[in-house]
């Protein structure tokens, strides 16, 4: 049996043990790496969320230090350069004022979804404009996911998705048919 199996990181579980990667990384004698923006911790070459890491491995923090650095997509956030950097685009437009904060509520719960699986996907930014909601965000499919749960959620709307040629970035529209 692996201790990978036993360690559910991305399934959103608490570890009930020590992860199979905290003797490596205590042994190799590398300092921890957290990220102050979002939480997330780095090991294994990559960003990781860990529900109640803090709680859970307080006792095992002396034997390891942690540095705070921002992780590549809070930098990116950060930089100020979520007007040109984003890869996703999703716009929702002839929004009408009963639904939009039920909308914008599915919005933020599968951007959180898929932040705590991956902190990659992160949405930069919401932008409200009345009748029309822009929304950017770090990767493409996320823009995606998200439109397709908004047009599952809301019966009723065209949703069009459309893809650069480079795979990036991806917009995606979802209108609302007026009544």
């Amino acid at each position: 049996m692996s201790r990978v199996k036993k360690d559910k990181l991305t399934a959103g579980h608490t570890p009930r043990v020590a992860p199979y990667w905290w003797g490596h990384e205590v042994k190799a004698g590398k300092a921890l790496k957290s990220c102050p923006r979002c939480g997330a911790i780095y090991f294994d070459k990559h960003w990781h969320i860990i529900p109640n890491f803090w709680v859970e491995y307080k006792r095992m923090l002396p034997k390891k230090s942690v540095v705070q650095e921002l992780c590549a997509e809070c930098k990116w956030i950060n930089s100020g350069r979520e007007d040109t950097g984003w890869e996703g685009e999703l716009v929702l437009e002839n929004l009408v004022d009963a639904d939009k904060n039920e909308i914008l509520n599915l919005v933020r719960n599968v951007g959180a979804r898929a932040f705590k699986r991956d902190p990659e996907d992160q949405i930069i930014k919401i932008e409200d404009r009345g009748k029309k909601v822009i929304i950017t965000t770090t990767e493409n499919q996320l823009a995606v996911s998200v439109g397709k749960q908004v047009a599952r959620a809301f019966k009723g709307g065209e949703l069009k998705i459309i893809w650069s040629d480079e795979d990036a970035p991806a917009r995606v529209v979802w209108t609302r048919k007026e009544k």
